[in-house]
């Protein structure tokens, strides 16, 4: 029985790779390096985010700075509502007084320990009430695609907590929108998020991320970025990390447990290096398959090539993709290197993008030069071309039609 348990593995060979179990009720992870969805689960489902709010809140934050409208510098008093919560236990995430306080030290203790205190004192400081922040908050999921979203809050507490109605609503999808266009705008945004701890006020706090070096949980490479957690969201965390020139970013919504929520990070991650190849599909420099379609030419076609490698994530045991090429027919005179068109890899079922994002395209440019034709040349092409569409009309008329029109 062994040996025959030995054979039948050999001839009928098992998945190269699987996906994750994760333990979780919304997740995804994406590549960075290719835009490429890599794993979904529950994608769509509006699910309280809890503490992870405090992307979107910190994203508006960094806008009003790079407007003018904030300075790093600026001190801001918290006001009474937001000190009220510095006093609230299970809510308190830093001792907040009546002092004035930086935005950048607001800013990175609401990122790295995720205080719910200064999140509410931000949001005062950009629009003078959370209640009109929030407008702003919605405003911009809009404007990102959010749809599946709805903001009641700059902290991400429960309404109770919060002092406010309606509760945070959004999705993985949603959140990895977010995400991506907060670290495509401001990619410094990490240097806060990979640090271990913060300091405010004399005293020192450690992060509430505990895969980053030297905590507990250290995972590789890991960059942040964002966790939350209340008793109706459960816990969550949207997940940064970098290894071997690539950045995977991964959405967990709803875990059991504080530990479930790296348990499933961890996995994604780990599927995303583990399971996926950056495979070449063209090499830099390579004459692709297709020609260009050169009008009034010296010649009526002419050979393309690559100006960089092209590449796309396969996972193990999948077909790698054909490439399709969008080369518009052009006039002659073209000169050598000149970018004649672009290659790209189309969604399909190994391959899949976020919605709304267009496939990464690889530039194609013309491997030779291309005179323009004589005079003559190009005029006997035109009469050849000519007679060749009387030809095919001819072929689709009858008999009877032709004697007619004769």
């Amino acid at each position: 029985m062994l040996v025959w348990a030995i054979l039948l593995n050999m001839i009928v060979p098992t998945d190269a790779s699987a996906a994750p179990k994760v333990d979780a009720t919304g997740a995804m992870l994406v590549d960075m390096t290719t835009g490429q969805i890599l794993f979904s689960q529950e994608e769509d489902a509006m699910l309280p985010p809890a503490s992870i709010t405090k992307l979107m809140t910190a994203f508006l934050v960094r806008e009003a700075i790079e407007a003018g409208d904030l300075s790093w510098s600026q001190e801001v008093t918290p006001s009474d509502k937001a000190l009220a919560l510095t006093r609230k236990p299970g809510l308190a995430r830093i001792p907040l007084v009546n002092k004035p306080y930086t935005v950048k030290e607001l800013y990175d203790v609401a990122l790295i320990r995720s205080a719910n205190e200064a999140a509410v004192t931000l949001a005062e400081a950009v629009s003078g009430s959370e209640g009109v922040f929030v407008k702003k908050m919605n405003e911009r999921a809009t404007e990102l695609g959010m749809t599946q979203t709805t903001f009641a809050n700059a902290s991400g507490l429960d309404s109770v907590s919060a002092g406010r109605p309606g509760e945070n609503l959004t999705s993985a999808n949603d959140l990895m929108m977010l995400a991506l266009a907060y670290l495509t705008k401001f990619p410094e945004v990490l240097d806060v998020t990979k640090q271990a701890y913060v300091d405010i006020d004399g005293v020192r706090f450690e992060a509430t991320n505990r895969m980053l070096a030297g905590r507990d949980l250290a995972y590789p490479g890991m960059l942040g970025f964002k966790t939350g957690t209340t008793d109706d969201a459960g816990y969550c965390f949207i997940g940064v990390s970098t290894r071997d020139g690539r950045t995977v970013l991964s959405v967990v919504l709803g875990a059991k447990t504080d530990q479930g929520r790296y348990t499933a990070t961890k996995a994604l991650h780990d599927y995303a290096y583990g399971d996926f190849v950056l495979t070449p599909i063209l090499r830099t420099g390579e004459i692709v398959p297709a020609t260009l379609h050169v009008a009034e030419g010296t010649v009526e076609s002419a050979k393309v090539r690559t100006t960089s490698a092209f590449e796309v994530l396969v996972e193990k045991g999948q077909d790698v993709p054909e490439p399709t090429y969008d080369l518009p027919d052009t006039k002659a005179p073209i000169a050598a290197d000149q970018q004649v068109g672009t290659v790209t890899i189309e969604p399909s079922g190994s391959v899949r993008y976020l919605d709304g994002e267009l496939p990464p395209k690889g530039t194609l440019v013309a491997a030779e030069p291309v005179e323009m034709a004589s005079f003559l040349t190009r005029m006997t092409r035109a009469f050849s071309d000519f007679l060749d569409e009387i030809r095919l009309v001819l072929g689709k008329l009858s008999l009877v039609d032709r004697v007619e029109m004769l």
